[in-house]
């Protein structure tokens, strides 16, 4: 596995899910994201993940305009990107980077979500209390909570 189809396996295990903060730059990037619904089956009290991107090469959001006639502006500053809450679509892998889709909700902005773009040499997964889990930890949380929902 490389470390982009990581990036992707990650962001696509928490579709529908927002990523609600953010710390630090481009050596080590941690976003908070909200998901309530894995994260209680690792403790009942957790509602969200940390997600530590290491040594960023790309992070950009080309949002969607709202208006849509609005000039499309890159935004490459990550408190621009992350300024409003991001809910994670999904995430494919195009040109060697993860293109991750989000909406944004939040009307007062002028975007209604936009393509997220991540590229970088190490991602890794904490709870919230930061443990770290690996890929493999993590997709296998969201496999058990899919099967027992299927059998519902």
């Amino acid at each position: 596995m490389t470390v982009t189809e990581d990036i992707r396996d990650i962001f696509s295990i928490l579709h529908d899910e927002t990523i609600s903060a953010w710390t630090g730059d481009k050596n080590l990037l941690t976003l908070t994201v909200d998901c309530e619904y894995l994260a209680e089956r690792i403790d009942k009290t957790f509602d969200k993940f940390y997600i530590e991107l290491i040594n960023v090469d790309k992070l950009e959001l080309d949002p969607w305009t709202n208006p849509i006639d609005l000039p499309t502006i890159v935004k490459t500053e990550y408190a621009d990107i992350f300024k409003a809450e991001l809910e994670i679509l999904s995430a494919d892998i195009k040109e060697g980077v993860v293109v991750i889709t989000c909406n944004q909700h939040d009307t007062s902005f002028d975007y209604c979500g936009g393509n997220l773009t991540i590229s970088c040499r190490t991602i890794k997964v904490y709870d919230q209390n930061k443990n770290e889990l690996t890929i493999d930890q993590f997709g296998e949380i969201c496999k058990n909570y899919w099967d027992e929902w299927s059998k519902k």
